[in-house]
């Protein structure tokens, strides 16, 4: 069984407009896939219908065997524990501090465990991407690219197994990228999946992947 089955997909705007057209493809535990395509193909909807953030207009994402938007509550949770979304803005909430940022997806999937717990988490995984500023600061406080460390900083609080990146080196400096770039390449021979888009030809070429060609919302070529 893959761990992804997408099948039939479409998607289309409020005015009805067309963006995804009839696409299916799986992707298989422990791989590295790229959607590869012009700006306006489709590709980031694509990611986010895959992770489950936007849901088809038509057809159905299934993870391991299960529709993610038939799951249960309880599914759904194990589902979100298992995966992380790095978005191409950062997707910070603005009314929330860093640490609230960071914090609330532990508070959400993990209550259980303790505060202190949490915090040491936070302040780890903070210390490894090199973020040194206050985490009482706003993002809006913070540079694009300091944003950028805290969504990375944001997902890999959860220990996913499954990372789906848009354009995840886009504002970083050449030395958190090599953090980033190290951080993947463990969490790749851990055996995590990873799917993503990204323009960044250095960053395709240290992580070769099964590329799935878009093209205007329909897969024009997948190169396994």
């Amino acid at each position: 069984m893959s761990l992804f089955n997408i099948e039939n997909i479409e998607f289309y705007t409020q005015t009805n407009v067309p963006i995804i057209k009839g696409v299916s493809f799986d992707i298989e535990k422990g791989t590295t896939v790229q959607f590869d395509g012009k700006s306006g193909s489709g590709k980031s909807t694509l990611l986010k219908i895959s992770a489950g953030i936007i849901v088809p207009t038509k057809g159905s994402v299934k993870f391991e065997g299960k529709d993610i938007h038939s799951m249960n509550s309880a599914q759904t949770k194990a589902f979100r524990k298992r995966t992380a979304f790095i978005f191409q803005d950062s997707a910070l909430w603005a009314n929330q501090n860093i640490m609230q940022n960071l914090m609330i997806p532990l508070q959400i999937l993990y209550p259980e465990m303790p505060a202190k717990e949490k915090m040491e988490t936070i302040k780890a995984i903070c210390h490894t991407l090199n973020y040194e500023r206050s985490l009482e600061l706003r993002p809006a406080d913070l540079s694009m690219g300091e944003q950028k460390k805290v969504a990375f900083a944001r997902a890999m609080v959860l220990k996913p197994e499954i990372l789906f990146l848009d354009e995840v080196t886009e504002s970083l400096d050449v030395k958190v990228v090599d953090i980033v770039f190290q951080l993947l390449h463990d969490f790749i021979d851990n055996g995590g999946t990873v799917i993503y888009i990204s323009h960044n030809p250095t960053f395709v070429k240290e992580f070769p992947a099964r590329k799935i060609k878009i093209k205007e919302g329909i897969i024009n070529e997948i190169q396994d």
